[in-house]
């Protein structure tokens, strides 16, 4: 599932081109892609004419604000992203007419949902797997949406000391309290691997053992990591691509995530090993990430 840093560079991207366009169709190949009452018809009835005036994230969310009392909620999900381009139906499928990545790589192609914007250009779902979801949803019941209401802060958003207040009789194994949405938003598992390799600490850590100097660690490491990220477009190791189709490129920057077997590159002797921790792999330096 894409985190804080592939959703953060959709948004980015999203908002370069789409602010003031409004929408002028929309087509799905799966009703139940748009999740709410009335389907695709009344989707299109909300949304037809009406101008997007701005995109912007929540946690692994993305959010569409349009005039009118309405607002546009996307969930990716496992293998959806959102692409912008244009794209012709021939034969039942969906080709696009730009060439390069969007054309050619097979990630791009998976076509659900494709909503006409008043530039000639398309805004696109392409999703493998079919678990991503478009909601319509009132301007002011957004929050109380189940997947936002109990959302914790967001990591670039939060001070060290609010992050040092979070841990306040906090219990449990430090990548798992990391990798909950409720505790904060939009760390997965490759970000808490990658945050704790530089913060010096095991996953399996448990935080009512952390001192004040690990939380700083730990938050210094999630604001460099989540940063870098981003400005790296993120991290594509299968489904992800930028709206232009084009794959991120932190990946190459990984020193923990999927990185079983290698020497670490602290060049401190330890290896990559990998264990599984409430059922989700974890990656950690056996040298430089102490056990506390």
């Amino acid at each position: 599932m894409p985190e804080l840093p592939e959703v953060e560079t959709i948004v980015r991207e999203l908002r370069k081109d789409l602010i003031n366009l409004r929408f002028r169709n929309v087509w799905v190949d799966w009703a139940k892609t748009l999740r709410q009452a009335g389907g695709l018809a009344h989707f299109k009835k909300e949304i037809k004419n009406k101008k997007i005036l701005s995109v912007r994230r929540r946690a692994k969310y993305i959010v569409l604000d349009i005039e009118g009392k309405k607002t546009i909620f996307i969930h990716q999900k496992m293998s959806g992203h959102l692409l912008y381009g244009k794209w012709k139906l021939v034969d039942g499928k969906w080709q696009s007419q730009i060439k390069g990545p969007l054309n050619d790589d097979r990630n791009n192609q998976y076509i659900r949902v494709v909503m006409g914007l008043s530039n000639g250009y398309q805004l696109a779902l392409s999703d493998l797997r079919r678990f991503g979801k478009i909601v319509l949803v009132d301007d002011d019941k957004v929050n109380d949406l189940k997947e936002i209401h109990e959302l914790g802060p967001e990591p670039l958003e939060i001070s060290s000391p609010e992050f040092k207040k979070l841990f306040i009789k906090k219990k449990g194994r430090i990548k798992q309290v990391l990798m909950d949405p409720h505790f904060i938003a939009g760390i997965g598992n490759i970000y808490a691997d990658e945050i704790l390799w530089r913060a010096n600490l095991h996953p399996t850590s448990r935080v009512e053992h952390l001192d004040d100097k690990d939380l700083k660690s730990i938050y210094k490491a999630m604001w460099d990591i989540l940063k870098l990220a981003i400005k790296h477009k993120g991290s594509s190791m299968n489904d992800y691509r930028t709206p232009s189709g084009t794959k991120g490129d932190f990946q190459n920057l990984h020193k923990a995530y999927q990185k079983t077997g290698e020497k670490c590159s602290r060049k401190d002797g330890g290896v990559i090993r990998c264990i599984i921790l409430a059922g989700r792999s974890a990656h950690f330096c056996s040298v430089h990430q102490v056990l506390k």
